[in-house]
This record gives C-alpha cells, sequence and structure tokens, in this order.
C-alpha cells in the first residue's frame, strides 16, 4: 500500500501545479504581466505579452516534468512519431478498422475538429458583426500565436498529465480524464465559451492526451490544437 501510495504521489503534485496553472492563465488574460508595444493594434500587443508569459510557464513546467519523470517523460515531446495503434473507444465513435492506425485517425481528426471549431467559433464570434483583419502582421500573427499558444496548452494540459501517470504505471485513463477535466472547466471561461466550450474543450483534452499516449508522441496533440487555434485567432483579430 506505502508502495502504490508513493506511486501516485507524482501524479497528485502534476494534478496539483496544473489545477492552480489553470486559473493563473485566466488572470495573466486579464492582468497583464508583460506590457509589450510592439506593434499598432493593442489587441496584437496583449496577445504577444500573454503568449510569451505563458510559453516562460510552459517551459518551467517542461522542467518540473523532468524532474519527476526524468528523461522518460520529455519522450512524449518527439515531434516525428506520428503513428501507432489505436484503442478502441466506441462510446466516442472510436472504432479503426483493422489496418487503420494514427496517420489515419490523425488526420481525419485534424480536419473534423477544425472545421467544428469554426462553425462554433462563427456563430460566436463572428455572425452578424463587421469584420477586417490587415493581411501584415496580422496573418502572420495568427500563425505565430496559433502556434505558441497550441504548444503552451499542449505542455500544461495534456503533456504533463500524459508524462506523469505514464511513468508512474497508472491507466493511461487517468491521464485522459485529467487532461479532459481541467482543459474543460478552463474553457467555460475561454473561446469558445460556455457550455459548448467546455464540452469541445473536454473532448479535445481526451483526445489530444489519447494521441499522445498511443504514438508517444507530440506531433498530432500540436498540430490539431495548432489548427483549431488558427481558426480561433483568426475570428478574434478581425474583430474591429
Amino acid at each position: 500500500m506505502n508502495n502504490k501510495r508513493w506511486s501516485m504521489a507524482p501524479v497528485l503534485w502534476i494534478t496539483l501545479i496544473v489545477c492552480v496553472l489553470a486559473p493563473a492563465l485566466l488572470w495573466i488574460r486579464r492582468n497583464q504581466l508583460l506590457a509589450l508595444e510592439v506593434f499598432e493594434r493593442e489587441v496584437y500587443n496583449q496577445e504577444l505579452s500573454y503568449q510569451v508569459t505563458v510559453l516562460f510557464l510552459a517551459v518551467i513546467l517542461i522542467g518540473m516534468v523532468y524532474g519527476l519523470t526524468g528523461k522518460a517523460g520529455l519522450a512524449y515531446l518527439n515531434l516525428k512519431k506520428r503513428d501507432g495503434t489505436i484503442r478502441p473507444e466506441p462510446w466516442i465513435g472510436i472504432t479503426p478498422k483493422a489496418a487503420e492506425t494514427w496517420k489515419n485517425l490523425g488526420f481525419n481528426l485534424a480536419v473534423v475538429i477544425t472545421l467544428v471549431t469554426a462553425v462554433v467559433i462563427y456563430f460566436q464570434v463572428i455572425h452578424g458583426k463587421s469584420m477586417s483583419l490587415d493581411l501584415f502582421p496580422g496573418i502572420l500573427l495568427v500563425l505565430v500565436f496559433a502556434l505558441i499558444n497550441a504548444f503552451s496548452e499542449e505542455i500544461i494540459f495534456r503533456f504533463s498529465f500524459v508524462a506523469v501517470v505514464s511513468h508512474t504505471g497508472c491507466s493511461p485513463y487517468l491521464a485522459q480524464g485529467l487532461a479532459a477535466s481541467v482543459f474543460g472547466v478552463l474553457h467555460y471561461f475561454g473561446t469558445p465559451s460556455g457550455i459548448p466550450g467546455v464540452l469541445m474543450a473536454a473532448f479535445l483534452g481526451w483526445i489530444l492526451a489519447k494521441s499522445m499516449i498511443e504514438t508517444k508522441g507530440f506531433f498530432w496533440a500540436l498540430c490539431i490544437h495548432f489548427l483549431q487555434d488558427a481558426v480561433i485567432f483568426f475570428a478574434l483579430f478581425m474583430k474591429p
């Protein structure tokens, strides 16, 4: 019993850390710790200040995960591992065919999740409003911020749980459940927001944690999240 309790200690620690970071990100979003003035549009400066701060926190968290798991945990940051056997989960519609692997599922999820996000964002942010976006630096910043945000959030809300839970030998469902619940609750106040935001973010948290576990890599989680964030930032930056 003592050994089992000790094996769960890293999971409890990382859960506590992420649960503190989650509301902290909301606070940082509303109360900029940095005040960078690089662009003419204030919305770009605010986003830059936020992303730099959160990226710094993500790097610190990588160090914490290394302290808890060693090099084994950092292996999940591999971007070259894009394939793996899919564990069936019929309750969310994942019933792979015999020859289907993550190369197929990852691509299909990237397309479907991006399209669903675009529809939800259209009705929550764009519908009925006049929109405009400067081509430069607007389009470039959409891509840069989407990549940084996707990386930082995948580190904080997926990699942290997957690496630590896998290291302790606990069920992968624990990592997926933690990734889904924390990320889902946080997005009640995010974009998309409300109950639709919670449900979408919880599903995303579950499926992207699953991708890391089953491919032993970071590629599909980062790619799918990046595409989703590109849609979101495009809509947000189009607001006058």
